[in-house]
């Protein structure tokens, strides 16, 4: 019975989990799983360009909390304050 209530106290902190998003362009790197490489010329342009980038993608700024999942296939394309693309990479 001990050893229940333990497991069951363990798993309920496993849920749900949302780390802070990396502020440079290197954490995530990899390989190029999603095609990323084909996307580099959008860094420095505004977030309309990343309307191109087929999905599964995901826009999100350097401030903002995101999931910590990570799907090969998926483009992130990160933005910064100014919505500006800094980075765009698989994950």
């Amino acid at each position: 019975m001990k050893y229940s209530v333990m497991m069951l106290a363990l798993l309920a902190g496993c849920g749900g989990a949302v780390v802070q998003a990396p502020a440079g362009g290197t954490a995530g790197a990899g390989p190029d799983t999603c095609g990323a490489s084909g996307f580099q010329d959008l860094v420095g342009r505004g977030a309309a360009a990343a309307l191109v980038v087929p999905e599964p993608k995901r826009l999100y700024r350097t401030d903002e909390a995101i999931t910590q999942d990570f799907v090969p296939g998926r483009l992130n394309v990160v933005l910064d304050e100014t919505d500006t693309i800094i980075a765009v990479r698989c994950g």
